[in-house]
């Protein structure tokens, strides 16, 4: 078949409306599914794409909880440049 032949069938398919399904052809579709149901096989890349939005509002908890209870627990002890200084001072006097 000659490419001018073939670009000809393919302007005419494009340009032709789509056929219409049978009638009730939506209704055997659906009987199909109902007398058949396939069991649905989820892979790890589907559970975690249905669990994704839970699993963030879960870490960004977790990541504020952890960032509180650091504030909480610097505020009631001293800074890291006095821990050095008296670890520093009591390495010294030991020596």
């Amino acid at each position: 078949m000659n490419e001018n032949r073939l670009n000809q069938l393919f302007t005419a398919a494009k340009d032709a409306p789509p056929p219409a399904p049978a009638e009730g052809f939506d209704l055997l579709v659906l009987q199909q599914i109902r007398r058949h149901p396939t069991r649905l096989e989820l892979t790890i890349s589907d559970v975690l794409g249905l669990w994704f939005p839970r699993l963030t509002v879960v870490a960004a908890a977790v990541i504020a909880l952890c960032v509180l209870g650091d504030l909480v627990s610097s505020s009631n002890d001293p800074g890291l440049s006095v821990t050095a200084a008296q670890l520093s001072e009591q390495y010294y006097a030991e020596n």
